[in-house]
């Protein structure tokens, strides 16, 4: 294993499945050692496995990170263990359907702390970390969902990404003086199984025939944009949001004008 990321110590939340987990496997190819953080002890192994079985090298911190602590506690380990934070991947994220009417308190305020508390922390915790060595790249999994109003995704969903795309800006102002940078990936729908199973066959070719690309984002799509990022390639980018969506952001829709 060598690569653009060579001795680079890489923590990313949410590795277990999805968009870390390829993303976690993405950096561990090209020479990062990767801390893999998901709520799910099965998930995380499972990443940290198909790492060390490719020649990597990867460990898991099986956590909450909206359990009160847990982020600091995560993050101070790394250090005890690997000497130094170079990348962070703040990847965790959850929604569902459901309206602004029958969203309850206590769901929204759920929401809004695991999709945009949780980052925050991250965040933070980051720029702690890599403040003594001058140096260190953020990047933050925000969502077409904070863009636009995407019809029937919770509420707390796209209101918590919006949130992540200005603290990511916020972030890369106040740390940018430390060498510091911090980015957003802006993914629209991504192909998984529970949402080509929630679609249906038909309705998901259905979907995907009507985006510019006329093909879906996979997860590896989503963690080349997050390598990009991460890399020295992307070394004057910083407080940006990238959209990577097979185009749909570009889209501006149109109400029916057939009676």
């Amino acid at each position: 294993m060598s690569g653009r990321f060579d001795g680079r110590i890489a923590l990313i939340t949410g590795a277990g499945s999805g968009i870390g987990q390829a993303t976690a496997s993405l950096l561990a190819q090209e020479g990062a050692t990767v801390v893999v953080n998901d709520i799910s002890i099965d998930n995380a192994a499972s990443t940290v496995t198909r790492i060390l079985d490719s020649g990597g090298d990867a460990h898991a911190i099986v956590g909450d990170v909206t359990t009160p602590g847990f982020v600091d506690e995560m993050f101070t380990a790394t250090l005890d263990r690997c000497g130094r934070i170079d990348i962070v991947h703040n990847n965790v994220g959850f929604g569902g359907n459901d309206s602004i009417v029958d969203t309850e308190d206590g769901p929204w305020h759920h929401g809004i702390d695991g999709n945009l508390g949780a980052t925050f922390r991250g965040i933070r915790a980051a720029i702690r970390a890599m403040t003594p060595m001058r140096s260190g790249v953020i990047v933050n999994t925000a969502s077409a969902a904070g863009v636009r109003k995407v019809p029937g995704v919770v509420p707390y969903y796209g209101v918590a990404k919006a949130g992540v795309i200005q603290l990511t800006r916020e972030a890369a102002v106040e740390a940018g003086e430390f060498g510091i940078r911090v980015n957003a990936v802006v993914p629209g729908a991504v192909r998984t199984l529970a949402l080509e199973t929630y679609l249906s066959r038909d309705r998901f070719e259905h979907y995907v025939n009507q985006l510019p690309l006329r093909r879906m984002a996979e997860p590896m799509d989503i963690a080349k944009a997050v390598a990009f990022l991460a890399s020295d390639d992307a070394a004057a980018i910083t407080g940006t949001a990238l959209a990577v969506d097979s185009g749909i952001g570009a889209v501006l829709y149109q109400p029916s004008m057939d009676v």
